[in-house]
């Protein structure tokens, strides 16, 4: 009798615990059990993050602001992507991080800003918080509570009230730069494991420990740009624990959020990038200096797109390692343009108060835009506006008449980046950031013909019917917009003899009462505006020759105060036959 062989279900589990206790041994089965989570990639908010994590998971951060009060949980790791760019901000009066009884948790690589206090560790959590910089605003960086452990190791601490605050001196205080705070650590009387920690400009230093730095300069790059690199002639460059190497370049360690193994490698993003266009096919593009002490040269990128992907530089393609220089020059760009443009079509021209707004459509091979406007002519003023499809010319004169046109061009258009590498094998490089690139205009530039041209003028109204100054509520419903030439003249008319007496602006007033209940019924009843357009006709009439002769003014105003008195009635009675026809 053969035996019977195993069942597929009592083999495939015996494989995967032979598979998983055979990683383990290898050292593997933490690398393949932990995976990562990506905030704003993955999930909409950190916690959202750490919630669903599992243990031997990391949270990376991506560089931005986020303002939570976020809860640990035990077994995971959570980083920025970028130190400098990534920034954990205050929420009110809760710390931005509580750790409660969490174990085997490390928190690094961000920057805290706007702080009531930055972290809390308490319920005897056991913790890591390492590489991170506390731009306090007064506010606390990291309390320990309730006897839990903690290791806060190369940090920097920068305007806090109270930078370090622990219950126990099983806390490990190491590696950190304590400049410019109320109070560095606190209480004075723990003073064991505190060790290579630099000291500069506090109120009060407290406990500093072993192998202390006090009064050395530190000397960061820019504490208002929150850039705390160290500079070449920083004091604590290698002064860290000489028991921890640095993950950038593999020395001792450095004090300070960048040394130590967590340290994040990424320079700091080139800033002050300005071009100069050297006549048709040459530009020479400059820079700030990067004075981190690790920085090695600057890569410049070129290309007629965002992408960067330029190749016709006599210098090389991009990108282009320059050196350790601020500035490059490029020669024999020459990107092509259309021989020619078709004009734009002018789609519109709305006034507001002292501003027209222009729109018009895209033309094929354009890079950008101008307006024309003038009274006289369209060419009096020119505008280049960009790639853009609608612009708002402003500093206008109410009530005069412009008129306005819209030509494209086509001009070889360059984007520019540069960024900053660093000295070790790695290379590492700064991040492309917008501050980090620039656009040039380079070569001849192509313009098409003239659009159709509109006229319009600015006026000094807002949206109907909130402004009592608006004009003819009814003659704006039935004509349709406040430029109407129609209600211009009646405008002109109330200003010019209805303001001038006791009897007209009380007309006014009862007008500017019952007008807009008026104009907003028609307005929802277009049907009537013929008819109204119809009977306004009168009106607009005697309003035009009193403007023009002021004849016979007693007689014209109560013409004029009768039709609209009758008008307004007439619509009111008209509203009511309808409403009762609808119920």
């Amino acid at each position: 009798m053969t035996e019977p062989r195993p069942s597929k279900r009592f083999v495939l589990p015996l494989w995967c615990r032979l598979l998983a206790i055979a990683l383990s041994g290898l050292g593997i089965a933490g690398a393949v059990q932990g995976a990562e989570r990506r905030v704003p990639g993955d999930y909409g908010t950190i916690q959202l993050a750490i919630d669903a994590s599992a243990p031997g998971d990391t949270v990376v951060v991506e560089p931005g602001t986020y303002r939570e009060s976020i809860l640990l949980r035990s077994d995971i790791t959570l980083r920025g992507e970028e130190t400098a760019r990534t920034f954990l901000a205050g929420n009110g009066e809760d710390p931005v991080i509580r750790a409660n009884g969490v174990t085997g948790v490390r928190i690094s690589d961000f920057t805290f800003i706007e702080l009531t206090t930055g972290m809390e560790i308490s319920g005897g959590a056991d913790v890591t918080v390492a590489a991170n910089v506390f731009d306090c605003g007064r506010g606390d960086g990291v309390r320990v509570l309730d006897s839990a452990a903690a290791d806060i190791s190369n940090n920097t601490f920068y305007d806090c009230a109270t930078a370090v605050q622990r219950d126990n001196d099983g806390v490990r205080i190491r590696s950190n730069l304590f400049y410019d705070n109320t109070t560095a650590i606190a209480p004075v009387t723990l003073t064991a494991n505190i060790s290579y920690n630099g000291f500069l400009t506090n109120g009060e230093n407290g406990p500093t420990g072993t192998q202390a730095l006090v009064g050395e300069p530190m000397r960061f790059i820019s504490v208002d740009k929150r850039d705390f690199h160290l500079r070449y002639s920083s004091n604590v460059i290698d002064k860290g624990d000489e028991n921890d190497t640095d993950v950038i370049d593999g020395t001792r360690a450095d004090m300070g959020a960048y040394g130590g193994p967590y340290a994040d490698p990424t320079p700091y993003p080139v800033s002050g990038l300005g071009v100069q266009v050297n006549g048709t096919d040459s530009v020479t593009v400059s820079w700030e200096a990067n004075a981190a002490y690790l920085i090695a040269g600057y890569k410049l990128y070129y290309g007629t797109d965002a992408s960067f992907g330029g190749s016709e530089a006599a210098e090389g393609p991009s990108p282009i390692d320059v050196g350790d220089v601020t500035q490059y020059s490029l020669t024999g760009l020459a990107a092509a343009v259309p021989a020619r443009l078709d004009a734009p079509r002018l789609q519109r021209v709305s006034p507001a108060h002292r501003e027209l707004e222009v729109a018009w459509s895209a033309v094929n091979g354009a890079s950008g835009y101008k307006v024309h406007y003038g009274v006289d002519a369209v060419g009096e003023k020119v505008v280049d506006v960009g790639d853009r499809t609608s612009y708002r010319l402003t500093g206008l004169e109410n009530g005069v008449v412009y008129r306005v046109a819209v030509s494209a061009y086509s001009q070889a258009t360059y984007h520019f980046g540069v960024t900053a590498y660093d000295s070790t094998a790695a290379r590492h490089e700064s991040p492309l950031t917008g501050e980090s690139r620039i656009l040039a205009k380079i070569g001849e530039e192509v313009d098409s013909p003239l659009s159709n041209e509109m006229s319009a003028f600015p006026e000094a109204l807002r949206p109907y019917p909130d402004l009592p100054d608006e004009g003819c509520f009814v003659a704006t419903a039935a004509y349709g917009f406040y430029s109407a030439p129609q209600v211009q003249l009646l405008r002109d008319f109330r200003d010019r003899y209805l303001m001038t007496s006791a009897t007209g602006r009380e007309f006014v007033r009862w007008y500017y009462t019952y007008g807009p209940v008026a104009a907003r019924w028609l307005d929802s009843h277009p049907v009537f505006k013929p008819a109204v357009r119809v009977a306004l006709f009168p009106l607009i009439a005697v309003a035009g020759l009193m403007l023009e002769g002021g004849h016979f003014y007693l007689v014209s105003v109560m013409m004029l105060c009768g039709i609209l008195v009758t008008m307004a009635a007439l619509i009111l009675r008209a509203k009511r036959r309808f409403i009762r026809g609808e119920a």
